[in-house]
């Protein structure tokens, strides 16, 4: 673990009197202050509140509440990690079952020009699996967060701009940092021993402390919100084709990508009846100025995504709201400090929605935040937790990016992709939500134990992200044969899914981690060597080796691989 970076130069005054138009008073002083009232706030909040009722917490959020339902943020789709989370361990199963959309999984779409989207390769499952996700409405959520925690405790100052953050080490003998706000005209100054910046792409804390990292993975986007209920089970009238997945159509549920070279195209199903709808590009490959208006992206989807560019046509008055957004992922070099201070959710970094990540980071942020919160305002010493803690998020930051970085010009290809797919979901279940169901991700010393498979299934992953840039670089034709690749169907997964629903103690969990290790190495085998057989030119260091399982030979045979 590199040292923490030292605080910049900065021209502080420290604890100033406040002149006549300042409020403090000593009930502004708080255990934690949170810097945002958005989403990984809101629930970091409750998390506190629900480990320590007696904490004393701030939020300081620049809307006032109720907001509209119709909130142009990233982040409506979530997957396990992030649903469990908000369903399990905050408690909010009710809400999400009675006021989300349950979410059939991830879906995907290869076509070639002259194809519709019945005719192309579908990758998904025909049946749900059976570890639950949500489709969430974030304006939705994000009131019915904030409604609950003033009923837990939380002092939520609406309507207010952060001005200053004065952490206490740049004053000699504080140990309180100090936030100033203006709310209403007036400005306000509050104290408290933890300060947690949950503030979005404002980013308060990261860039006054020049934290922010180039993390090589340049994309952007653009998203709207379309008051209709788009159903892509709509698109084709081809009866079998409609049945796939079942009598009633529900492919809709799904996060639907719509693949092609250097991009996708999100829909996803809102509760309150809108459908989001996102393009998110490699700008090498689709600048941000082909789309970066809505003008502009209904002709972007007119030429590259025309049934769904036909769905929306005759929808075009009811648009609710429209975003462009430049670099859409974000690195930060720290994100926990011992001095008692975090960046969270979007605050702090976030890596690419085509996975629906970002849940998942505020999910694993939030939980390690609050056991140094927990630990630091029960007396126990964090110096030696907050960086370890750091260092397994931005080992787990880390090797999810490189599922994305450089994989862009690859995701028009079905056959690369189907199989990439598998080997993403196997790494992700197999490994940090497996971890996370069973509440281990805080556990240092539980996870120092695992260090030498974490690392194994790390470098497997980098071997095999590029592995599939060297099959494109041998075989970059499209080839999306008519073909539905059920996920259901692939017992590798719905295995390694439903197992993150078992409760398992260290020696169990210990086990199965180990057991997940070699599963993926095996599939590291069996994918490489049944490439090899068709596409000898491959380049990879991947020894040739036979897998001990064959346990993808349906999905092969789908892709006629």
């Amino acid at each position: 673990m590199s040292s923490l970076p030292e605080l910049p130069a900065a021209n502080v005054k420290c604890h100033e009197q406040p002149n006549n138009q300042t409020m403090m008073s000593d009930n502004n002083d708080f255990d934690v202050t949170i810097l945002g009232g958005g989403l990984a706030g809101l629930t970091l909040a409750r998390q506190i509140l629900m480990e320590r009722p007696e904490t004393q917490v701030a939020v300081v959020e620049k809307r006032t509440f109720p907001v509209d339902e119709t909130t142009c943020k990233v982040g409506e789709s979530s997957v396990e990690i992030g649903a469990h989370y908000f369903g399990e361990v905050l408690k909010l199963k009710k809400h999400l079952t009675d006021d989300q959309l349950p979410k059939f999984g991830l879906r995907f779409f290869f076509r070639e020009p002259h194809q519709g989207l019945a005719d192309g390769t579908e990758v998904g499952g025909s049946e749900f699996f059976s570890a639950p996700s949500y489709q969430v409405d974030r304006g939705r959520l994000e009131n019915y967060l904030a409604d609950h925690a003033e009923d837990m405790g939380v002092t939520v100052f609406g309507g207010s701009k952060t001005r200053s953050v004065t952490l206490c080490s740049e004053c000699e003998g504080a140990d309180q940092h100090e936030v100033e706000f203006t709310q209403q005209g007036d400005t306000t100054r509050i104290r408290s021993r933890w300060v947690v910046d949950a503030s979005g792409r404002a980013a308060f804390l990261k860039r006054k402390l020049q934290l922010s990292e180039d993390i090589g993975h340049d994309i952007n986007a653009a998203w709207f919100r379309i008051d209709a209920n788009i159903q892509v089970d709509g698109w084709s009238d081809d009866e079998e084709w409609q049945t796939l997945t079942g009598k009633v159509p529900r492919r809709w549920l799904s996060t639907n990508h719509l693949m092609g070279e250097g991009y996708w195209v999100w829909l996803i199903p809102l509760a309150t009846g809108s459908t989001s709808i996102g393009i998110v590009a490699d700008p090498r490959i689709h600048p941000l100025s082909t789309f970066n208006s809505l003008e502009k992206s209904m002709d972007w989807l007119e030429a590259h995504e025309p049934d769904c560019f036909d769905s929306l046509q005759p929808h075009r008055d009811k648009v609710q709201d429209f975003l462009a957004m430049k670099n859409l992922a974000k690195g930060s070099r720290q994100v926990f400090s011992a001095e008692r201070w975090a960046l969270v959710g979007e605050a702090g970094v976030f890596l690419d929605p085509f996975y629906s990540p970002g849940s998942d980071f505020i999910a694993i942020g939030n939980t390690m935040v609050t056991k140094m919160i927990m630990d630091d305002l029960a007396g126990r010493p964090i110096d030696h937790l907050a960086p370890t803690l750091q260092s397994i998020f931005l080992t787990l930051f880390q090797n999810n990016l490189l599922t994305y970085r450089d994989q862009y010009p690859l995701f028009g290809n079905p056959r690369i992709m189907a199989l990439k797919f598998v080997w993403d979901y196997a790494v992700y279940w197999g490994f940090p939500a497996l971890l996370y169901f069973n509440d281990k991700l805080t556990d240092v010393g539980f996870i120092q134990s695992l260090s030498k498979g974490i690392e194994e299934i790390r470098d497997m992953n980098l071997q095999m992200q590029d592995f599939f840039r060297a099959w494109f670089q041998a075989d970059p034709e499209v080839n999306a044969d008519p073909a539905f690749v059920d996920q259901s169907e692939v017992e590798l997964m719905t295995r390694l899914n439903a197992e993150l629903r078992e409760k398992l103690d260290d020696a169990a969990l210990r086990k199965r981690f180990g057991a997940n290790v070699g599963l993926i190495r095996d599939l590291m085998f069996e994918i490489t060597d049944r490439v090899k057989r068709t596409q000898p030119s491959v380049a990879t260091t991947i020894p040739e080796m036979r897998p001990s399982t064959n346990r993808l030979c349906q999905v092969f045979e789908s892709l006629n691989l």
